[in-house]
């Protein structure tokens, strides 16, 4: 995985998905699992964007992007917003940040919260 992904703890993903900004951000949570994954249950604000459809979905024109996933994708220069990407227990989301930096070339503002869904699942 690339050093520019910043991992995140149980804290933070949580704050964040209760609304709050993380590192002086508004930071919106990919959650990269398969949809009857998704649909079992998913971190609260999180969009589902499975792993095999992510290389299209970064290929989308803005307003596709918006209108298919319900928020603007991040610039990856910006300063005051982000994305956090999960799966269930980290090996999706690795993938994920990789296409992200690789296609995008995020930077400073991506983050991953490897324990996923199971961690967050148990302690909620």
């Amino acid at each position: 995985m690339s050093s520019n992904v910043k991992p995140i703890d149980f804290a933070a993903i949580k704050s964040i998905s209760e609304g709050n900004n993380y590192d002086n951000r508004e930071i919106f949570i990919v959650d990269v699992r398969n949809p009857s994954e998704f649909s079992g249950g998913s971190i609260p604000r999180a969009v589902n964007i499975p792993l095999p459809d992510l290389d299209a979905a970064l290929e989308l024109p803005p307003a596709q992007f918006k209108t298919k996933y319900g928020f603007d994708l991040p610039d990856p220069a910006s300063t005051d917003k982000g994305l956090v990407v999960h799966c269930q227990m980290g090996g999706r989301a690795a993938k994920a940040a990789n296409a992200l930096v690789d296609k995008k070339k995020y930077e400073n503002n991506l983050y991953i919260y490897s324990p996923g869904w199971r961690e967050f699942s148990s302690k909620i």
